[in-house]
């Protein structure tokens, strides 16, 4: 059996991003059971992965060129004392950003907040992804605490807007999991199984938390985001033709061609094959991007965007 697996981050089945994942295996996987014990370290290390991969397609799905990444800081008499406290400010700051959205007859918000130096790692700040639709001075200038005379400032904000390549703003999201994936690598867990050895795995990101460390979630999220959905087919593909692919270099044209020309519109970002020892299975990970003309923002019209 070698099953197809494509993943579409955003809405519909022609969406600008999507992944594939290409599994020869020998039978369909069972449904997993209710679980019952603390994962293995193995199962714990795609867990983690898995929930990073989701991120990724949460990004990918729901963001655009004309979207906005905002760096909130604190000056030192407004330093939080905790986690919990910190995150006050961010919802704070996220229902005045909503308030002026919806003066401006713009639906609320879509975001992903990461919160950064709550554990003593550093300077408490955070990282946060957002709707465009407002202008950058008043998104900097809604970062306060206060109201009317009283409102001062928490600290600096930074605002910019996202920049994409094919494959998203993959640079973006591995600097604000940086400490999460620090936590793994400071455990030292063992355990090389593939992202997709999990059929049906559904493990959202803002739910991920590092059993290692006994830490809380690293990111949040609003719950207007659009989740990314998939398709599977078992038939898609024969084991002949499969095994000659990861026999060849991933990068090589012939591979490029192959996988263009069976999934027509899209280009192919990057080709991974990776072989289980566990599973004793291969995979083949793709990372593709719809073809069309050159546009502004994530390489799509605004019109498109705002029908998303």
């Amino acid at each position: 059996m070698v099953r197809q697996k494509i993943v579409h981050c955003g809405k519909g089945t022609r969406t600008y991003y999507r992944e594939v994942d290409i599994i020869v295996g020998k039978s369909i996987p069972r449904q997993r059971g209710k679980k019952r014990k603390r994962s293995l370290p193995k199962q714990e290390r795609l867990n983690f992965k898995n929930s990073v991969r989701h991120l990724h397609q949460l990004f990918k799905g729901n963001f655009t060129g004309y979207d906005y990444r905002v760096d909130l800081t604190y000056d030192d008499c407004w330093l939080p004392d905790s986690l919990e406290a910190g995150r006050r400010y961010v919802d704070s700051y996220i229902r005045k950003v909503n308030s002026m959205r919806k003066k401006k007859g713009l639906a609320s918000a879509k975001w992903i907040a990461v919160d950064e130096g709550f554990d003593g790692s550093g300077r408490p700040h955070h990282h946060l992804i957002i709707s465009g639709g407002l202008d950058r001075d008043t998104m900097e200038r809604l970062w306060y605490t206060g109201r009317g005379k009283n409102a001062v400032s928490l600290g600096m904000t930074k605002t910019e807007r996202l920049r994409f390549d094919n494959n998203g703003i993959e640079g973006l999201v591995k600097y604000i999991t940086k400490q999460a994936l620090k936590d793994y690598q400071d455990r030292g867990t063992e355990g090389q199984l593939s992202l997709a050895d999990i059929e049906g795995t559904e493990v959202a990101a803002e739910e991920i938390v590092s059993q290692s460390t006994g830490s809380r979630r690293r990111w949040r999220q609003s719950k207007n985001l659009i989740q990314p959905h998939e398709k599977i087919n078992d038939h898609a593909y024969s084991r002949k033709e499969i095994l000659k692919l990861v026999m060849q270099p991933a990068d090589c044209e012939d591979t490029k061609k192959f996988f263009e020309g069976r999934y027509q519109g899209y280009a192919l970002d990057t080709c991974r094959c990776e072989y289980n020892p566990v599973t004793g299975t291969w995979g083949i990970y793709l990372t593709m991007h719809r073809k069309q003309e050159k546009d502004t923002g994530r390489h799509r019209k605004k019109e498109e965007v705002e029908a998303a």
